[in-house]
């Protein structure tokens, strides 16, 4: 059974923790899991090179100026650190964070789609690593696009999806969510979007919820006792125990063991 599908609510840190530090790197990774997270939500985008890289923006900084991700090549960006106010390091491709976790790591795996040198690379990058890193059972496969998330069913059918979406998305008249693409068994409504009967609907349909983003301790726990699959924050030390407490869950045993 995928880590994700189990009764109780997952506390995932939001790329990591990135209050603590630079989103999407080790460190943000490392403070999550510190800080008791079931999981991880990352980006992914693919490089000049066709490497699947962490990263949420759509452009990288490189030599003082700002291009597009999908120009640089994946020497060029483990050259380069992301400097952020306070905070400083370096991007880590997907194939790195999956190692580096092992067999305790715990995915949302977020497509951030954009240019390649073909269509579908993304996608078959990812699904590539999930099979061969045997993760199939511990990450949901997330996207505001539905044709990536089309894609890469389509490329390995027991890939479990999830359809990301904002107020910005069209959603059909009398329904809380979009139109699905074939095979997609959970939705992820921007905090914003969530309502009374949003979980009941969703759990009528068969439809798992991960909410995005949830930073205040009450509302986690407003959202676990209603059924959420996975709640997302900035600050899992914050939101964490309150979504225990709200369901008598405890931290996985697993996730605290360590990691190479």
């Amino acid at each position: 059974m995928n880590f994700f599908n189990a009764s109780v609510t997952r506390v995932v840190g939001h790329r990591g923790s990135p209050t603590k530090a630079l989103e999407n790197t080790f460190d943000s990774f490392d403070r999550a899991e510190a800080d008791g997270a079931d999981a991880f939500e990352l980006d992914v985008r693919l490089t000049l090179d066709g490497e699947a890289v962490v990263h949420h923006d759509a452009e990288f900084v490189l030599g003082g100026r700002r291009v597009p991700l999908a120009t640089v090549t994946m020497p060029e960006i483990r050259e380069t650190p992301i400097v952020r106010g306070e905070f400083r390091g370096f991007a880590p491709t997907l194939r790195d964070v999956f190692l580096r976790y092992g067999p305790q790591g715990r995915y949302l795996v977020e497509l951030k789609p954009g240019p390649a040198q073909r269509p579908g690379l993304l996608e078959f990058r990812v699904a590539a690593l999930l099979v061969q890193l045997a993760l199939l059972e511990k990450a949901v496969v997330l996207s505001f696009s539905m044709d990536a998330l089309r894609r890469i069913r389509e490329i390995e059918p027991r890939i479990q999806t999830c359809l990301n979406f904002d107020g910005t998305a069209h959603r059909p008249e009398g329904r809380l969510w979009p139109d699905l693409p074939k095979g997609c068994a959970a939705i992820g409504p921007n905090l914003a979007l969530i309502s009374d009967a949003l979980f009941p609907r969703a759990k009528a349909e068969g439809l798992a919820v991960h909410v995005w983003t949830v930073n205040d301790a009450a509302l986690a726990a407003q959202l676990a006792r209603q059924g959420a699959a996975s709640v997302i924050s900035d600050d899992v030390s914050v939101t964490g125990p309150a979504i225990r407490a709200a369901t008598g869950a405890h931290l996985p045993l697993d996730l605290l063991a360590g990691h190479a």
